[in-house]
């Protein structure tokens, strides 16, 4: 077997976000065992403090067959009433989860029958510089390994779209305007020559 795979592009490590169905939402998977959803029913946003989200999944290999252990940790910054209220109505519920790493790849964990169970540890620190924060993880055992989400995540569209900070980027080529991309837009350029760029403050 080949593992030579050439790695192009970047490498980032870390989870960029992900989101989580709980089991009663679940309807089955499809052929490839992607999760299908109930009817109405919506995929829950997650983040967490930058940086903190951290997903691994070590397998164990016996004679009956590999088991794999997968493990999603965070952190979320603050005790408040409210997310206690969240937290409390999820801990020792199960969910199928789909994970966003930081080179933009989409992995689904868990499936009907072998779902992750969420718990949390409160942590108040004992200085005032100390963070005052949640740990959280979702976690399980399953016998199928993750799978490629490819097609669009449903989400409930009254989530909350992310605030986008920062003035629009121009695209110059020799000197003349070509483009001009949003905060939170991207441009993508083909071709077969090697590019130089220099960004202007």
């Amino acid at each position: 077997m080949n593992l030579t795979f050439p790695v192009t592009g970047d490498n980032y490590g870390g989870v960029d976000r992900f989101w989580f169905a709980h089991e009663d939402d679940i309807a089955g998977t499809d052929a490839s065992g992607q999760i299908l959803l109930k009817e109405g029913k919506f995929w829950n946003l997650g983040k967490a403090t930058k940086y903190s989200i951290k997903f691994s999944n070590p397998d164990t290999t016996r004679r009956g067959g590999t088991t794999f252990n997968p493990s999603i940790t965070g952190k979320v910054k603050k005790y408040r009433p409210e997310l206690e209220s969240v937290l409390s109505a999820m801990r020792g519920e199960k969910f199928a989860l789909i994970i966003k790493d930081k080179n933009g790849f989409l992995i689904q964990v868990g499936r009907p029958g072998e779902l992750l169970t969420f718990g949390t540890d409160q942590d108040t620190g004992e200085l005032p510089s100390d963070n005052n924060e949640y740990r959280f993880s979702f976690r399980g055992q399953t016998s199928a390994k993750p799978v490629s989400f490819a097609t669009e995540i449903p989400v409930d569209p009254s989530t909350p779209e992310e605030p986008s900070t920062g003035l629009p980027v121009k695209i110059y080529l020799n000197g003349s305007l070509v483009a001009t991309v949003p905060t939170g837009g991207s441009f993508s350029i083909t071709t077969e020559f090697t590019l130089e760029y220099q960004i202007l403050p």
